[in-house]
């Protein structure tokens, strides 16, 4: 298949909002917790299974797992080694096997910032992956706790997805607001939207008394991410620095034939340097 090419997530609704998914797409979802996250993964799975991709879940988490043993996805178990080299090498290596094309689920990258001490360990990890995943035409989700991170590390994610999508929940409403959809635009895309997943409605909120439930819903998670996050302002610049001359190393791993290709999508990509 053509690089961009637009591809099925399982909510055909969803599909027709944000102009689909397409292939080199890496979707982060920022959830207040994992069940929020597999309300959209888990179609997006399914619907992979019936289009026959090459599904590929990457299991290095401590949180139960996405997706259960079934013959049409393959499992690849890693120990989250508290080295961000030999962990990011592995990835990488898996993702070079796999090839083009392939669709991807990893686990929380918020469990990263446990193994690693920092949440800018968990962005710069992003940084050199999410390029990889863009030239090789695969689809991945990556699910991410709101509430647990700087907003530097926020912001590298941000800076190098190509979609990032925002949930919110309260008890009777399912609410999906796009915070970067990458080379898309309409009219009601960046709008919060409503998902019933019973159902598959998914529809742009423009009535009043629904986009007031929605605000009252981003008001108290909001309240509820900062009540969990714990600045981490301290460390930012002893860590930077460090991090930096530990990060480059990294880009050597990417294989002889992508390395003028990776460095192009990089700059596209990461305008700012690291």
């Amino acid at each position: 298949m053509a690089a961009f090419d637009r591809i099925q997530s399982g909510i055909p609704e969803m599909d027709a909002a944000f102009d689909n998914i397409r292939l080199g797409d890496n979707v982060v979802w920022r959830v207040s917790d994992l069940s929020q996250f597999r309300l959209f993964m888990e179609p997006y799975v399914e619907q992979a299974i019936r289009d026959q991709r090459n599904i590929i879940y990457l299991r290095f988490a401590s949180h139960e797992p996405l997706v259960t043993d079934r013959p049409e996805v393959k499992t690849v178990r890693l120990p989250l080694s508290h080295r961000f080299e030999t962990f990011t090498v592995d990835i990488h290596n898996i993702i070079e096997h796999e090839g083009k094309d392939a669709f991807y689920v990893f686990d929380c990258l918020s469990d990263l910032q446990a193994a690693w001490a920092t949440d800018l360990m968990m962005g710069n990890f992003f940084r050199v992956t999410c390029p990889f995943l863009f030239i090789l035409d695969t689809v991945a989700f990556f699910p991410v706790i709101r509430g647990k991170h700087s907003v530097q590390a926020v912001s590298k994610i941000l800076d190098t997805t190509q979609l990032f999508i925002d949930i919110y929940a309260n008890s009777r409403n399912i609410y999906v607001r796009p915070e970067k959809v990458w080379n898309r635009n309409s009219d009601t895309m960046f709008l919060p939207h409503i998902y019933e997943p019973d159902t598959g409605f998914f529809r742009p909120i423009l009535d009043g008394v629904k986009s007031s439930r929605f605000y009252q819903t981003l008001a108290q998670a909001q309240r509820s991410a900062e009540e969990q996050y714990a600045d981490s302002s301290y460390f930012i610049k002893s860590i930077s620095d460090h991090f930096t001359d530990r990060i480059r190393p990294v880009l050597t791993i990417i294989p002889d034939k992508h390395k003028m290709t990776y460095r192009s999508a990089r700059e596209c990509l990461i305008p700012r340097a690291f």
